[in-house]
């Protein structure tokens, strides 16, 4: 394990908090330098075995106090809340260069914060490696995606996010499928509330890459998405966004399970930097996806 300050080319190392496994109460910077093992490796896996840092503020969800930052890879977002079980590639780019520096800046009110980062170094020939332009990258015929700080409770969806989430396509399958994951904190879901007051019920609000666009500001990008079990007609233009606080494919208060068959399987997430005083109390998305094997109609 290793911690601020320090620079690492070791593959599989840990990074935690000053004083780890105790929580972290100080303000300040906390830095690691992370070097390639081998000219071959292509991408950085970083998973958050334990990543507790203080929330966005309540108004518009931006990590203004506690920030975890990743330099000198690919752009990512800045993360701050509760993270424990997520995952990010960094591209490490060509040769030996390129170091990746991981930064935690903890700063403001008092909090007890605790991090043990696992980092993967990845090889170019790796089956592993995430496809180009993914943030997050799954395997896998089922799995879960969630947004960073999603908690039914708590958590609230962050601000000046806008990331690619990829799923491996497994053989012998040409679709996929999501719903919303179960919510057993709220008396009505909160599982998908990108945009609206969701203190209140909120449809499912879409928007698609011609015309009008109900989803301007915050939405997740999900390719030519169609509801399970409607015949939608050839000409029907495909819903690619959606937001609100209802997971479907289509204006609807009711939760659907929405299939998309566009290869390979991605996703885009993006928010901006605004959300009082339209969009209230928004968790971010969980979503679990199954992918759908090869028939006559799907492929």
């Amino acid at each position: 394990m290793t911690s601020c300050g320090s620079s690492t080319s070791e593959n599989g190392t840990y990074f935690v908090n000053s004083g780890y496994p105790s929580v972290y109460d100080g303000t300040g910077s906390c830095e690691l330098t992370v070097l390639k093992s081998h000219p071959d490796v292509c991408q950085i896996r970083l998973d958050f075995n334990r990543f507790s840092i203080a929330g966005p503020e309540q108004m518009n969800n931006v990590c203004n106090q506690d920030q975890f930052i990743v330099s000198g890879g690919n752009p990512v977002p800045a993360i701050c809340g509760v993270n424990q079980g997520s995952h990010m590639y960094i591209d490490a780019g060509i040769g030996m260069t390129n170091p990746v520096k991981l930064t935690f800046v903890t700063s403001g009110t008092s909090f007890e914060r605790l991090w043990k980062v696992k980092v993967t170094q990845i090889p170019c020939s790796s089956i592993y490696k995430a496809d180009e332009g993914c943030l997050q990258y799954y395997t896998g015929v089922s799995g879960q995606l969630r947004s960073f700080n999603y908690d039914p409770a708590s958590g609230l969806q962050l601000s000046n996010q806008d990331y690619g989430i990829c799923v491996r396509m497994e053989r012998n399958f040409c679709g996929i499928q999501y719903t919303a994951c179960p919510d057993t904190v709220n008396n009505r879901s909160r599982a998908f509330t990108l945009s609206g007051n969701s203190n209140g019920p909120v449809n499912a609000m879409i928007g698609s890459g011609a015309g009008p666009n109900n989803c301007a500001n915050d939405w997740l990008l999900l390719p030519c998405a169609a509801n399970v079990g409607r015949i939608q007609p050839a000409q029907a233009l495909c819903t690619d966004r959606i937001c609100g606080g209802t997971f479907s494919a289509e204006l609807s208060m009711q939760a659907a399970t929405v299939l998309s068959t566009v290869k390979p399987f991605r996703l885009w997430f993006h928010t901006d930097n605004i959300e009082a005083p339209v969009d209230v109390g928004n968790r971010g998305f969980c979503l679990n996806y199954i992918q759908q094997p090869c028939t006559n109609n799907l492929v």
